[in-house]
């Protein structure tokens, strides 16, 4: 796979999770937690890291941006 995704809980467990793009690693991310609270890091393809948090199955943009 292109890239990993570290997901984050909010009770602090971690768990990596690989695919090809964000948008195909959020599909199977909301596959298998539907409500999912947490974030997520990964870098990009310039090797810049970025977040992304989520609450109840929905990203958070305003927050994502605060994490940095």
């Amino acid at each position: 796979m292109r890239y990993e995704y570290t997901v984050t809980k909010d009770d602090g467990t971690a768990e990596i999770m690989q695919a090809m793009s964000y948008k195909k690693f959020k599909k199977s991310l909301l596959m298998k937690y539907p409500k999912f609270n947490g974030y997520c890091t990964y870098n990009n393809k310039k090797g810049n890291l970025q977040n992304r948090s989520f609450k109840d199955g929905k990203c958070n943009w305003w927050f994502s941006r605060a994490i940095r």
